[in-house]
């Protein structure tokens, strides 16, 4: 298994494992909308998305988005979305993914990689925690649905 970084010529395959994710928080299955959404990101630029392949199947992605600490002038990445599909989980991937996107901050010199994910997912946090990512215990999330 290899990892990474997307270009727009994955975009199709992409789509499809974005939308898995997608349905599996809970939200409708819609391959024009996913595909929409990720190509703005794309072309502008907006987003890291690293994926991990097997042969020449994508089985899974990373996304980084960019944050900015104004306390540090400094900016750092949200990583936003780990997702393996089915299939190919407990192979290795997801470790892979996150080990890349920690490389690739590093050499960004970017001062962290924040994440959030929820807290019955206790093989993720797990995972996280393995991988160097620290619980804060300091700030609290709070969220304005608009």
């Amino acid at each position: 298994m290899i990892v990474r970084r997307a270009t727009e010529a994955d975009l199709p395959i992409l789509t499809v494992l974005f939308d898995e994710y997608r349905q599996f928080y809970g939200s409708s299955s819609n391959l024009a909308e996913t595909q929409d959404f990720l190509s703005k990101r794309m072309h502008n630029q907006q987003t890291i998305i690293f994926v991990s392949q097997k042969d020449d199947i994508l089985t899974g992605f990373i996304v980084l988005y960019v944050g900015f600490s104004t306390a540090d002038c400094r900016e750092y990445y949200i990583l936003d979305d780990t997702y393996v599909t089915p299939k190919y989980r407990r192979q290795g991937a997801a470790h892979q993914l996150i080990d890349t996107a920690i490389l690739f901050a590093r050499q960004q010199q970017v001062k962290r990689i924040s994440l959030q994910t929820e807290v019955d997912h206790v093989e993720a946090r797990r995972l996280y925690e393995k991988l160097g990512f620290v619980k804060d215990h300091e700030f609290e999330s709070y969220h304005c649905f608009i």
